[in-house]
């Protein structure tokens, strides 16, 4: 089995976390974010991946080269324009074999079992498979609808309260497919594509695309309060990931903790150094991180050298990049985003 990851947006919502770096470089907990996707891939047996690339290639295939430190095999394809979900794919059909390929959007956190979906894909017979998560109000999303056979009959974008049948599941795509062969040529080649608005109704029509659905763990990471939920959720072991925590700590190696400091559910990085009387809980502290004494950090990512102060409160605080200086006394009450190398207190950005 391959796998093609979409790792090509620009993240805009993300920014100024991806201003300097891709969507899927954005570090979660103690690794970029792609990389908790090729340790999920590796964990039912996929070693063949294709990255389809976009913007920032370089930072990608800096950090992960030809994929062997991770053991798997990866590859790389640059798209020469916005190619959209679908031209990415057929953008990387030079690097596929003649079998069914394994699609996953670079930006959802998901323990899905995939034997399952690949499983169910191959029973159905269709020429495409997409994993569809249940949420309880699908007008923000596009509905997707099935018969008892489990094929998609219907795909409603951004459905109003009167379209919506009561006591029916509401569905909506996962951003994860099997594609078959026959799927793959369909996508015109060297043109922006959609998967979601031009392939699969194509599929539908012809009643050759199946649904999957999932109660798996399932997070979208592209805006900053989902990208906070889900350095939680990995926190706390709520979707399994292959990180050194899971409802505990992990201090690196050269972390310094003073006696009386708290430090739960969280990662601290090699070289942090965490103040007495502090309090750290449900967060992520990057290399050299300083949080000074009496200091408290709730639910917050914390960049490299980050300095809070002493006596400083920051909850739901994201610093995207490395050495800003939270300083004494000041609260901040996110969901908030401070921008590498930023001074935060009064008046400069914080609360109080």
């Amino acid at each position: 089995m391959q796998a093609v990851v979409l790792v090509g947006g620009e993240g805009r919502r993300l920014r100024p976390l991806t201003e300097t770096r891709p969507k899927p470089m954005v570090p979660l907990v103690d690794r970029p974010f792609v990389a908790h996707q090729i340790d999920h891939l590796v964990r039912h047996g996929i070693r063949d991946i294709v990255f389809s690339c976009g913007y920032r290639p370089d930072a990608l295939e800096r950090h992960f080269g030809d994929g062997s430190a991770h053991g798997v095999r990866l590859r790389y394809v640059v798209d020469p324009q916005p190619l959209g979900t679908a031209g990415a794919v057929a953008n990387a059909a030079g690097l596929l074999g003649d079998g069914d390929v394994l699609v996953l959007n670079g930006d959802i956190l998901t323990d899905l079992d995939l034997d399952d979906v690949v499983d169910a894909h191959r029973a159905a017979g269709g020429e495409a498979s997409i994993v569809l998560t249940p949420v309880e109000d699908p007008s923000a999303y596009g509905l997707v609808r099935l018969d008892g056979a489990r094929r998609v009959t219907e795909f409603l974008e951004k459905p109003s309260p009167q379209q919506l049948v009561p006591g029916e599941p509401f569905l909506i795509n996962a951003g994860t497919y099997v594609l078959s062969p026959r799927a793959v040529a369909l996508i015109p080649q060297g043109v922006p594509c959609s998967i979601e608005r031009e392939i699969f109704p194509v599929l539908a029509e012809r009643r050759a695309l199946f649904g999957h659905p999932s109660d798996a763990y399932w997070r979208d990471i592209g805006t900053h309060a989902s990208y906070l939920a889900a350095n939680a959720d990995v926190l706390d072991g709520a979707v399994r990931t292959d990180s050194p925590v899971a409802g505990g700590r992990y201090i690196a190696p050269g972390a310094d903790l003073a006696a009386d400091a708290d430090v739960r559910a969280s990662v601290v990085g090699r070289g942090a150094r965490i103040g007495p009387g502090a309090r750290v809980v449900g967060s992520v502290l990057g290399e050299e991180a300083v949080v000074g004494a009496g200091a408290v950090v709730d639910g917050s990512v914390l960049g490299d050298g980050t300095d809070v102060g002493e006596g400083a409160r920051v909850a739901g605080l994201v610093v995207a990049g490395d050495g800003a200086q939270i300083e004494a006394g000041t609260v901040v009450e996110g969901p908030a985003v401070v921008e590498a190398g930023a001074p935060v207190g009064p008046g400069k950005g914080g609360n109080g």
